[in-house]
C-alpha cells in the first residue's frame, strides 16, 4: 500500500507541474500581446510612406549618413582616449582647451552631418510628405538624443555610452 501511495503524490506532482506549465503558456499568451516597439531606424520610412523608389534611396542615403557618423565616432573616440591618456602628466590649462575644443569640433561636425541627412532626406519626400516630416521631426530628434529608458535617469546597468559615468548622489567609498 505504501508504494502506492509514492506513485499517487509522484502522479499528483506532475500533474500540479503539468498544470502550472500550461497555465504560464495560457498568461504569457494573453498578457504579452504588446508589439514590440518599431526601431527607429525605420521610423520615417513608415511614418512618411515612402514608396519603393523613396525607401530605397532613403535606405542609401541612412546606410551613408550611419557610415560617416560610425567614422565621426571613432575619431572623436581615439580623440578622447589620447586626452585622458595624459592625466599623469602635467599639462597646462591652454593645451586641455584646445583639446578639449578640437574633439567639441568634431562632436558639432557630427551635428551638421546629421541635419545635412535629414534635408536630404526631407529633399526626397512629396510636399504632403514634406509636411508631415516637419512636424514628426523634432520629436525623432528628441528621442535619439534621449539615451536610457524613458523612465528617468540611468539606472542600473552599463554607464551611458557617451564616455561619462553618471556622477549625481555617488556615495563616498567605503572606510577600510
Amino acid at each position: 500500500m505504501k508504494e502506492n501511495n509514492k506513485y499517487r503524490i509522484l502522479w499528483a506532482a506532475l500533474g500540479v507541474l503539468f498544470l502550472l506549465n500550461v497555465g504560464l503558456l495560457v498568461w504569457i499568451s494573453f498578457f504579452s500581446n504588446k508589439l514590440p516597439a518599431q526601431p527607429k531606424r525605420l521610423f520615417l520610412e513608415t511614418e512618411l510612406k515612402f514608396d519603393g523608389n523613396q525607401a530605397e534611396t532613403y535606405r542609401n542615403l541612412r546606410q551613408e549618413h550611419a557610415q560617416q557618423m560610425r567614422s565621426l565616432r571613432e575619431k572623436v573616440k581615439e580623440m578622447k582616449e589620447a586626452f585622458y591618456a595624459d592625466l599623469g602628466k602635467p599639462i597646462l590649462d591652454d593645451s586641455l582647451k584646445v583639446r578639449a575644443q578640437k574633439i567639441e569640433s568634431k562632436m558639432a561636425e557630427a551635428d551638421v552631418i546629421t541635419f545635412r541627412h535629414f534635408q536630404q532626406v526631407r529633399q526626397m519626400c512629396t510636399p504632403a510628405q514634406q509636411k508631415h516630416f516637419d512636424g514628426v521631426i523634432l520629436d525623432l530628434i528628441r528621442s535619439i538624443e534621449r539615451p536610457g529608458p524613458q523612465g528617468g535617469p540611468h539606472q542600473g546597468g552599463p554607464p551611458p555610452r557617451d564616455g561619462r559615468p553618471p556622477m549625481d548622489d555617488m556615495p563616498p567609498p567605503p572606510e577600510r
